[in-house]
């Protein structure tokens, strides 16, 4: 008996860590990129109004635009009536500004903003403009900042502002320009404006740093996957709202900030992030301080969702 009991007590514990090997051999769930860059996207609202009795529209985030009658011409120059359909993103966190695609710099210039918002209209799937000396008021929620703040529209990056001395272009070919001619509202709880068109439009400031200005550069370091696409390098930066990309350098072989447009001083979050041969995303962050000249040896590794999801929730 006693032996029929120690070989059962034998065969408990064996099956036990067999148990534990197994559970420990068991890969992580890693995430997919498409799936994750689907589940922070921008998400677009849709609306619908009376164009020719005007209308107003409320994002889920508390934008508020108000179109008055008669607002809309078609690509004729001709007055709209009827119904139209108005498309809204809004961009009023950091986090936000990482999946919008859209960063806040102005040609290399560090940009903070109060938020970013694109807003289409359409009538039977044609664009529409905005009728000229027509006043579409927008009210953006102060929830992202509350300063003294610009409007600026998404525009066309000047020649030459390349990753390294001009002699690449940069990743994103668009960059925020102020607005020729916008009378800006800093109300207690909102930002109002006039919308210049339908287009991108950003509540923004250029940010203004006495410390000197200095050059970074980022290198991936993959762990498990060298074949990576649609690699990304982004700085979210601790003390103000701004997130910028780091065009790729080809001269250096190296992502490279905008020639001196990086204070001394400032802490930020890099963020690698890609896509590898096999679909999962590749990811990787690190807080810095930037120095002069600094280089950062960024790993980069095949992450979960839930890896992701715990540090955009340290992003506010």
């Amino acid at each position: 008996m006693k032996c029929r009991l120690f070989s059962a007590a034998i065969l408990a514990a064996a099956i036990a860590t067999f148990s534990a090997c197994k559970k420990s051999q068991e890969k992580p769930a890693y995430a997919k990129a498409d799936d994750v860059f689907a589940a922070h996207a921008i998400l677009t609202q849709t609306f619908s109004g009376d164009a020719s009795t005007g209308f107003t529209i409320t994002g889920a985030k508390g934008t508020k635009i108000i179109f008055p009658a008669k607002a809309f011409r078609d690509g004729n120059g001709n007055v709209v009536s009827g119904n139209v359909t108005i498309k809204l993103k809004e961009v009023l966190s950091k986090k936000d500004v990482m999946f919008s695609g859209v960063m806040t710099e102005s040609h290399g210039q560090l940009l903070e903003s109060g938020g970013e918002l694109e807003v289409k209209a359409q009538k039977d799937g044609a664009d529409l403009q905005i009728m000229p000396d027509t006043l579409v008021r927008v009210e953006v929620p102060k929830v992202m900042n509350n300063k003294d703040m610009q409007l600026f529209v998404l525009g066309k990056r000047d020649q030459g502002q390349g990753g390294s001395g001009g002699q690449q272009p940069p990743a994103n070919p668009n960059t925020w320009v102020p607005a020729p001619y916008a009378p800006f509202g800093n109300g207690p709880n909102s930002y109002t404006f006039s919308l210049p068109g339908f287009t991108w439009v950003n509540c923004d400031r250029f940010y203004s740093d006495p410390n000197p200005k200095t050059t970074i550069t980022v290198s991936p370091v993959f762990q498990d996957n060298n074949q990576v696409n649609n690699l990304q390098v982004m700085l979210v930066f601790k003390s103000i709202a701004t997130v910028i990309t780091l065009p790729f350098d080809y001269g250096s072989n190296k992502f490279q900030s905008y020639q001196n447009s990086l204070p001394i001083g400032l802490q930020a979050d890099l963020v690698i992030v890609g896509k590898d041969s096999d679909g999962y995303i590749q990811f990787g962050t690190q807080l810095i301080t930037i120095s002069a000249n600094l280089h950062v040896d960024a790993p980069i590794h095949r992450a979960t969702q839930a890896e992701v999801d715990a540090f955009l929730s340290t992003v506010q």
